[in-house]
């Protein structure tokens, strides 16, 4: 029996757009007072969670920037953080320098306030009213606190997110874990090695009682990956990666089509 559903949220609860739908937001509801435990499973750093909360009016923690991170979703209190070592970090960058010398880098970080610092040719997909401060990646990683490490290609590299992605995990992949969490942004996601979101799943689920065959997940992009893998029950949404619909025993309607309220339905009839 399903007794812990974990859900990516873009592409996944959350609707095109970033909004979540009222069915969405009923069907947790109806989770939670039937005795089903829900925990949002995401890519998104602590800094992008102000308002999820609120939006789908779930509280309790949630796992962030690709397991690294646990919340408090009411207080965006950080209970826990697995941190990159600055040597791997530095590492890190030295390799994909190799394969791309014009590669930009920035960093979350876990603290509440200056949690995300760039290098100087970095470019953030979404602008924001105050710029992060431009720092070097040395900068980035005497920090100590660094959660999730990305990488951008030059703006002269020819790359998609998934070739981008391989030639990325081809040099780095035995020193720190490496995703991308989005189609249409060309990005790598790196984290502490053997810290994915399926080990932050199962390290929940393992404070919870709960084993993987009690758990059920449901995503979207690569970054998913893992813990739908690690779930008794892994689901896909229909616009899901090709990579998440290979290793999902599951498939559902797209995000826009209520894809979550389905799946929470289906396990509070047993079906």
């Amino acid at each position: 029996m399903t007794r812990l559903l974990a859900s990516d949220l873009d592409g996944t609860l959350l609707q095109t757009g970033g909004t979540i739908s009222q069915t969405n937001v009923d069907a947790i509801a109806r989770a939670t007072s039937s005795g089903l435990d829900v925990v949002f499973v995401t890519g998104r750093p602590p800094r992008w969670m102000q308002d999820i909360s609120e939006m789908t009016g779930h509280t309790g923690q949630a796992i962030c920037a690709n397991g690294s991170v646990v919340i408090d979703l009411e207080s965006l209190e950080i209970i826990s953080a697995d941190l990159i070592d600055p040597e791997v970090g530095l590492e890190a960058a030295r390799r994909l320098r190799e394969i791309d010398p014009g590669i930009s880098f920035a960093v979350e970080l876990a603290r509440t306030e200056l949690d995300f610092l760039v290098d100087h040719n970095y470019r953030p997909r979404w602008e924001v009213s105050v710029p992060p401060p431009r720092v070097t990646v040395e900068e980035m990683f005497a920090t100590g606190l660094v959660t999730k490490f990305l990488a951008r290609p030059s703006e002269d590299a020819v790359h998609d997110a998934d070739t981008f992605l391989t030639s990325a995990y081809e040099v780095t992949s035995d020193i720190v874990d490496v995703t991308h969490s989005d189609i249409f942004d060309v990005l790598v996601e790196m984290s502490l090695l053997g810290i994915n979101k399926g080990s932050g799943l199962a390290r929940l689920a393992a404070a919870r009682g709960f084993g993987a065959d009690q758990v059920a997940a449901v995503g979207d992009m690569p970054n998913d990956v893992p813990m739908i893998k690690w779930a008794g029950r892994g689901a896909a949404v229909a616009n899901a990666h090709a990579w998440v619909k290979e290793v999902a025993n599951e498939h559902l309607p797209s995000n826009d089509e209520h894809a979550v309220s389905i799946l929470i339905d289906r396990i509070l009839n047993n079906d």
